[in-house]
């Protein structure tokens, strides 16, 4: 999530500070990163020798392409392409005709599909909460209803001995969990007439919420209102037989997190003195979660959400002692006030009376959707920064890999292998496995030929040990490494990256994605990152040696350099596409969420495109489909275009993939009161979750 310019008056739009709290290398609080130990280089090859050959064949090419789309001349391209090359193609599946950029009021997706609004800010999750009421909104009402700024979507498939374990006992019984852990893996993939969906609450913008709002001196109402409208709701949804979903109010699996739900902390850093406050003197029961950004699924079925821009809500980080503002200064809270105020009204959001109360916040929690008892969990094994995105994925001998981006410019990407091994007999000790691991940060390493947007890497792991390089660097603790792990990953040489935000595992090949949205202020590149200012951002695919996630190797390589490809400034490139303007490549900016279709290929939606660069852009937000594997590699188009001011969040398919679901956040953003979302609104802009699909029935991208 970012905040945006307005438009200039001649109609170019600029990047401006999003006013995170991004910290620079080589400033006082951040060193320049350590020069990194060179890996031993692969012998010369080309670079489609390299990526066909690399991590026992699972890999395909990446070249430079990029494309405008309004001509009926490159849509007819785009349509050649899809029978060249010899057997299965994974791009024939993309056959919806490109939606073009625009700005539209309403959602826009092709011809033969067809959009529903399933669930609104506001609405009431179960029977017995009070409707929606704009002008008398309160922290008690808003934890009972659907709440602010959608982003992370994701589907869980609903056995029907799972719904009648809850309603005989209020609870999932052992043996119902058992089998659940059981077939998770083979349900995900197939229809379900009944489902439950997570979706994040990120963040929240007094002057779009609520009438009359005065920045800077908010109510105690609204304080609290904002409080419980941040975390996410869990959900049950039904599919009628028109294919239409629709909200189970009277499902017993609805429930809330928000900003004051109690949260247990988990792992290495449970009852550590610096998680210990005035009101939770064990150390081992956090209230809330904030900045629910993006996330993921385990394997055995439980839900992943990201704590990413947390610094935001607590003030006077400048009264903070020493000995605890040093584990924090890389990921610095407000010096003084915030914008928001609650600690006017909140003491624990005031650090000069609860400084230990901010090493509390910054984690990745884990929840089972389908416990309605469940607690939530904040893994800190896993790490402590601003995560984006938690992927999960099986190594060759059973530990757990989970891959998470750090969003802010010039930060790193990591990944967390557990120490014991999936069964998925049980369940019951797969919630236990994040708990325990090994941390790692990627080093991208150049390749043997400069510019050619590929090369190898070393997963790199964040252990302490006395006499170590970060026993060297002055940590004394693997816990400081897990409080501190932006300074842990400065000391190992981590490459710096243009704002990691999600990353995806292709379920048909293994390889790793990774959203790199933008870095307005990049001024020297690395390989990974080769565009200075970076606008418009780029995806990186990782291919893991051995394509195993347990490898502390890797070779990668960059997918996608977004841009308008008609503006030769932009240098664009797009997969295999020699000539994307001709080929119909869509001019995409600001990657941000990612998922894949059940062909593997990679649908990306965006974050700040209107306000992306100076030439080119101005058009909302959308969603895009590229293959990244066969023939039309990096064929990239538009499947949906956003409502003005709103970011598309959380893309996420039915296990059938005849239904597309995704997230409306911020619409109308700033002008929520004058502009309204859905159009069936009459008061207030709404953030929402929708659901696209295919009129006859088809798989999404048909």
């Amino acid at each position: 999530m970012t905040d945006k310019s307005l438009e200039d008056p001649k109609n170019q739009t600029v990047w401006e500070d999003d006013g995170t709290a991004d910290v620079l290398p080589g400033s006082a609080a951040r060193p320049t990163a350590a020069e990194p130990i060179q890996t031993v280089m692969h012998k010369a090859m080309s670079r489609r020798a390299m990526l066909k050959g690399v991590a026992a064949g699972a890999t395909l090419v990446i070249t430079p392409s990029a494309l405008m789309l309004a001509s009926d001349d490159a849509e007819a391209g785009w349509k050649r392409r899809r029978h060249h090359g010899h057997g299965r193609n994974p791009g024939d599946r993309l056959t919806f005709e490109t939606v073009p950029p625009g700005n539209e009021v309403d959602v826009v997706v092709p011809p033969n599909y067809t959009v529903d609004v399933i669930l609104k800010w506001g609405d009431p999750l179960t029977p017995d909460a009070p409707p929606f009421d704009v002008n008398n909104q309160t922290g008690a009402s808003q934890a009972q209803q659907f709440g602010y700024n959608a982003d992370l979507v994701l589907w869980y498939p609903l056995p029907r001995y799972v719904t009648r374990s809850v309603k005989l006992t209020g609870k999932l019984t052992r043996l119902a969990d058992r089998l659940i852990g059981m077939q998770y893996p083979l349900l995900k993939h197939h229809s379900s007439d009944d489902a439950l969906m997570v979706v994040n609450h990120e963040y929240t913008s007094g002057d779009d919420m609520f009438p009359g709002y005065v920045s800077g001196s908010p109510t105690l109402d609204q304080v609290e209102t904002e409080i419980e409208a941040h975390g996410f709701s869990i959900v049950q949804v039904y599919q009628n037989f028109d294919g239409a979903w629709h909200f189970d109010i009277s499902a017993p699996f609805n429930r809330r997190v928000t900003g004051t739900t109690p949260i247990e902390i988990s792992g290495p850093l449970r009852g550590h003195p610096m998680l210990q406050t005035s009101t939770d003197p064990a150390g081992e029961t956090v209230l809330g979660c904030f900045n629910n950004c993006a996330g993921g699924k385990t394997p055995w079925g439980t839900i992943l959400t990201c704590e990413e821009n947390f610094d935001q809500y607590f003030a006077n980080f400048d009264s903070v002692p020493a000995e605890v503002k040093s584990l924090s200064e890389r990921i610095p809270a407000e010096d003084a006030e915030t914008g928001r105020r609650w600690e006017d009204y909140v003491s624990r959001f005031d650090l000069a009376q609860e400084p230990t109360e901010y090493n509390r916040f910054g984690y990745i929690v884990e929840i089972d959707p389908y416990d309605p008892n469940a607690k939530p969990k904040k893994r800190t094994a896993l790490g402590r920064f601003k995560h984006e995105g938690a992927a999960s994925r099986i190594a060759k001998n059973g530990q757990v890999a989970v891959y998470s981006g750090d969003d802010a410019r010039f930060e790193y990407v990591y990944k967390f292998v557990s120490k014991g091994r999936y069964n998925k007999y049980n369940r019951a000790a797969n919630k236990d496995l994040l708990d325990r691991g090994t941390l790692f940060v990627a080093r991208f390493d150049a390749g043997e030929v400069e510019g050619d947007d590929m090369g190898t890497g070393v997963w790199l792991p964040l252990v302490w040990k006395p006499g170590n390089a970060l026993d060297q660097a002055g940590f004394n603790s693997q816990e400081e490494v897990l409080l501190n792990t932006r300074g842990a990953a400065d000391a190992l040489g981590a490459t710096p990256m243009d704002r990691p935000e999600d990353i995806e595992i292709s379920p048909k090949t293994g390889k790793v994605y990774v959203a790199l949205t933008n870095n307005s202020r990049r001024t020297e590149p690395n390989e990974a990152n080769p565009r200075i200012d970076n606008q418009h951002g780029h995806v990186v695919e990782i291919i893991e040696d051995g394509n195993d996630a347990g490898a502390q190797t890797f070779a990668w390589n960059i997918l996608v350099k977004c841009g308008d490809p008609t503006v030769a400034e932009h240098d664009t490139s797009f997969g295999d596409v020699d000539d994307p303007v001709a080929a119909g490549v869509s001019p995409i900016s600001d990657p941000d969420n990612l998922v894949h279709d059940s062909d593997g290929n990679l649908w990306i939606s965006t974050d700040g495109q209107y306000f992306s660069g100076s030439v080119g852009f101005g058009q909302n937000d959308g969603v895009f489909a590229v293959p990244v594997e066969g023939p039309d590699r990096g064929l990239l188009r538009q499947f949906l275009s956003g409502v003005p001011g709103g970011e598309v969040c959380g893309p996420e398919f039915s296990g059938d993939n005849k239904t597309f679901f995704c997230a409306i956040q911020h619409p109308n953003d700033g002008e929520a009161f004058d502009k309204i979302w859905p159009l069936s609104e009459t008061d207030v802009s709404k953030p929402s979750l929708i659901a696209v699909r295919e009129v006859t029935g088809k798989k999404i991208g048909a």
